[in-house]
């Protein structure tokens, strides 16, 4: 079974933010009804983890909209529907997000499947990059919820290497916020003591934050948390989120001058 590692919605109209109050029953021509954009949905997802997992394969745009029009095809959907669709699923939000919740809840179903048939060591798969984020890849969040943070830990291996970057990122859905208060924030220890992080910047739909660790020794782990405060009744949801670790590289290493660093209590003393 695929091993999904990234899952990214193709499309999502800015028209998404319209709310409507009142839920058509009957679909206009070139609609895809809600079963059948779920299926689309679920396969675009896992279309989108492949080419992200295999970058060096699907590196020029050609070659993503082959993967694309693969899947449209095996739906027997034209570009033209699956665009119709989305418009008009963007105008009835209700609709789309009960169709959303469906995809997520299919998504998190296979990839427990696939977490248990392997082994509990990780994949890492050859090549410069990898997705190592070490849970589900979609969220639905609210502000009813009791701990509003999603914490992380890496654990170390042998295929930890000197001055490795990790970078986390997620795409927001639904946000009320002109600013969207979701946060996140990653961590290197090391065998010093010293700490190095990385909160990330003031965020808008896509959220992406990069930790570049030290060329001159491995860290002894690495974490962080995505932090979230929502208005009252407000659902975000949290889509495609991923830790891909690179190697070390000579084009990022001028970012560490950003990072902030802070020695643990043990070793002020």
């Amino acid at each position: 079974m695929l091993c999904i590692k990234k899952m990214i919605v193709w499309c999502i109209p800015a028209c998404c933010a319209a709310v409507c109050t009142i839920s058509c029953t009957q679909l206009p021509d070139g609609v895809l009804d809600k079963k059948a954009m779920t299926d689309l949905l679920v396969d675009i997802h896992k279309g989108e983890s492949v080419v992200e997992m295999q970058r060096g394969i699907y590196s020029g745009d050609s070659m993503k909209k082959v993967v694309k029009q693969s899947i449209l095809l095996k739906h027997g959907v034209s570009q033209r529907q699956l665009d119709t669709s989305f418009v008009w699923y963007g105008n009835h939000i209700e609709d789309y997000l009960t169709i959303y919740e469906d995809v997520i809840q299919r998504l998190e179903d296979e990839l427990k499947t696939t977490k248990g048939n392997r082994s509990q060591s990780p994949v890492f798969a050859e090549g410069d990059s990898i997705d190592i984020w070490p849970m589900p890849h979609t969220y639905k969040l609210s502000e009813k919820d009791v701990f509003q943070n999603i914490v992380f830990e890496v654990a170390k291996d042998d295929t930890w290497k000197n001055g490795d970057n990790y970078i986390l990122q997620f795409k927001l859905i639904n946000s009320r916020q002109r600013v969207p208060q979701v946060k996140a924030v990653i961590y290197a220890e090391y065998d010093d003591g010293r700490v190095e992080y990385r909160p990330s910047s003031i965020s808008n739909d896509r959220l992406k934050v990069r930790l570049v660790t030290d060329s001159t020794l491995q860290p002894t782990a690495v974490f962080g948390a995505i932090s979230y405060q929502l208005e009252q009744g407000e659902t975000v949801y949290l889509d495609s989120v991923s830790l891909v670790r690179t190697r070390n590289r000579k084009d990022t290493y001028f970012e560490r001058n950003g990072q902030r660093t802070f020695m643990t209590p043990k070793q002020k003393d």
